[in-house]
């Protein structure tokens, strides 16, 4: 008799602790799944902002190879008149802004969130940290995301971006605004030169493929052609050998990208 309640209490006893443990095992999986479906939430509701920025400056970029860079290329001495008047160059440092806006409003709203949860979040991050890294980036990092930051306004009880001829506005009359522009105004400025040239091109290169990979069938980006024909060699072993190899290599058909014969401006 004694054997047998002995055996019942050690019955109830684990009986409790793995009542306990799959209770403690499903809460858990209960905000696992609550916080992958937030962060799905998120991911869906900024992804298409970030895909029109991107277009945008992917078709930018796109001309601005097709006419080798001439259109942004300053004639010197620069002064903020001279920028002012040249559209082409205002309007890329604008789209560049925007783009960085729309990723740092998704960082706003997705602190404490693992976006990678998802594939779409995945993909989407791992652009961002390619696009960010020293050796891709156009502007350090955070400087990016401080000239990001300078577009964000609110629209209503959402957070937006300035439109360009809000931008344009305040660029001319604010000179603290307009510094947060002077590195990726500088860069431009170098256009002249080979090695600033390839590296848009590559960044080019780069939300090219973010476009193709994650709106593949183009409902809210254009189709586009890219530019490998404009591309050095060192800019293609770059892309091939570690963005595309190491970074990215979940890409298709990464050599569209880098070879000539594959993909290239008219």
């Amino acid at each position: 008799m004694a054997t047998s309640w002995i055996d019942l209490f050690s019955a109830a006893i684990s009986g409790g602790i793995v009542v306990k443990a799959l209770d403690l095992l499903y809460s858990e999986y209960r905000r696992r799944s609550e916080a992958t479906q937030s962060a799905q939430s998120v991911v869906e509701k900024h992804l298409d902002p970030i895909l029109k920025s991107a277009d945008e400056l992917v078709g930018k970029i796109r001309s601005l190879a097709q006419k080798d860079f001439k259109e942004i290329k300053i004639k010197l001495p620069i002064n903020d008149q001279v920028l002012e008047k040249n559209i082409p160059f205002t309007s890329t440092l604008y789209l560049f802004g925007q783009l960085w806006a729309r990723i740092q409003i998704l960082r706003m709203e997705s602190v404490y969130m693992d976006l990678g949860s998802n594939e779409s979040g995945l993909r989407l991050q791992s652009f961002i940290y390619t696009l960010e890294s020293s050796r891709i980036r156009i502007v350090d990092r955070a400087w990016q995301r401080g000239i990001g930051e300078s577009l964000i306004c609110f629209r209503g009880n959402e957070l937006g971006i300035l439109s360009f001829y809000e931008f344009l506005d305040k660029y001319h009359l604010n000179e603290s605004f307009r510094e947060w522009f002077r590195p990726i105004r500088e860069q431009l400025e170098m256009i002249n030169h080979k090695k600033y040239r390839q590296r848009l091109l590559v960044y080019g290169v780069i939300l090219h493929a973010l476009l193709n990979m994650l709106d593949p069938t183009h409902i809210v980006t254009r189709d586009r052609p890219g530019w490998a024909n404009k591309l050095s060699k060192r800019s293609r072993r770059e892309l091939e050998n570690r963005v595309f190899r190491v970074y990215l290599q979940f890409v298709d058909r990464p050599r569209y990208y880098t070879r000539p014969e594959v993909g290239a401006v008219n």
